[in-house]
């Protein structure tokens, strides 16, 4: 029986079955002698040996010593054997003397009558013992299952807090040349970094997000990495379809964002560079379409998809969306592209 089952609802299945056992035998022994009620009295007075043994084997002995088969096959031998001899002991003093007089009693070890009763009580005791081995099958895969969805979550937790020092270090280095250079952006910069904190702290946690939140939250990035570059990036973004009807894993998408201003443009002096963004959500389908500019000279070092915030971004999508989604990195000597499907829920 189920070791979750409440207490009455093992009594109610235990009688369920011994009911139907009782009924079943009754019927084959007492029909081919028209006499069912001396059957039923019979099988109700040989029941108690069956009760315990079918108790002791499937209650204690199953659950404490299965796998064990060393302990296992001689107590259960044992219990069947000693189970055996009490149904003999029922038949010659209780059975036979008053309701099967017309029947000699053997002697107690006699081989054929024990073993009859050896077959009944291994009849009976199989459905209950296929119970509980469905069970605890059951059981160890939906442990096994709980197990994996802990280590899931915990490597997703990890991938999430690896990437936050990452992403804040680079905001507060943009945040810190604006108030060395006394830039009036600067507190706006300080206003979008506290939208985006308070993202991270009480939004991010309680997975999934609406899509439009975490594209609020990109629209936040991408106004502080503007208030840096100025008029040296031309950007050019464009979110679109019914983002507020589907959902998407947190902090998933800023590390293409990421990447891509990292890279598009370098620290030396007079290079512009350029970004396209293009965000399109269709029949649950999210599409992304990314693409930068690379510096003359630096294409070896730039948008490399085996970096840091690109490997996590990788692994987070085999993880929550594994035969979901589809990820392209293309690698040009100018430019760097970027392709991400994604098939989410639905809110």
């Amino acid at each position: 029986m189920n070791p979750s089952l409440t207490l009455p609802q093992k009594r109610t299945l235990y009688a369920a079955y011994w009911s139907g056992y009782v009924l079943l035998f009754s019927l084959v022994q007492g029909l081919p002698a028209q006499d069912f009620m001396t059957a039923l009295v019979n099988e109700l007075l040989s029941l108690p040996p069956k009760l315990v043994f079918v108790y002791l084997v499937v209650e204690m002995l199953m659950l404490r010593c299965w796998g064990r088969w060393l302990v296992f096959v001689p107590a259960y031998v044992g219990l069947i054997l000693v189970a055996a001899l009490l149904q003999r002991l029922i038949d010659n003093f209780l059975i036979l003397p008053f309701f099967l007089r017309q029947w000699q009693p053997e002697s107690l070890l006699s081989v054929p009558p024990v073993l009859y009763h050896v077959i009944k009580l291994q009849f009976v005791v199989t459905v209950p013992a296929c119970a509980r081995l469905l069970q605890q099958v059951a059981g160890e895969r939906n442990a096994a299952a709980v197990a994996r969805s802990e280590k899931l979550q915990a490597e997703l937790a990890v991938l999430r807090h690896q990437f936050h020092p990452h992403f804040l270090f680079n905001v507060l280095n943009s945040l810190y040349a604006q108030v060395l250079e006394r830039n009036e952006q600067a507190p706006g910069m300080v206003l979008r970094l506290s939208e985006m904190m308070r993202y991270h702290v009480y939004e991010a946690r309680d997975r999934p997000v609406r899509l439009s939140r975490e594209v609020h939250y990109l629209q936040s990035y991408i106004s502080l990495q503007q208030a840096r570059f100025g008029s040296r990036l031309s950007l050019s973004a464009d979110f679109s379809g019914p983002l507020d009807d589907v959902l998407v894993e947190p902090l998933l998408l800023l590390p293409f964002v990421e990447n891509a201003f990292k890279h598009s443009l370098r620290a030396a002096g007079g290079t512009e560079g350029w970004i396209t963004l293009y965000l399109h959500v269709e029949e649950q389908w999210m599409t992304l379409r990314l693409e930068n500019s690379r510096p003359p000279g630096e294409a070896a070092l730039a948008n490399d998809p085996g970096g840091f915030g690109l490997r996590q971004v990788r692994r987070r999508l085999e993880l929550l969306y594994p035969g979901r989604h589809v990820l392209d990195l293309v690698s040009e000597p100018d430019r760097f592209f970027v392709l991400l499907k994604i098939h989410l829920h639905a809110f």
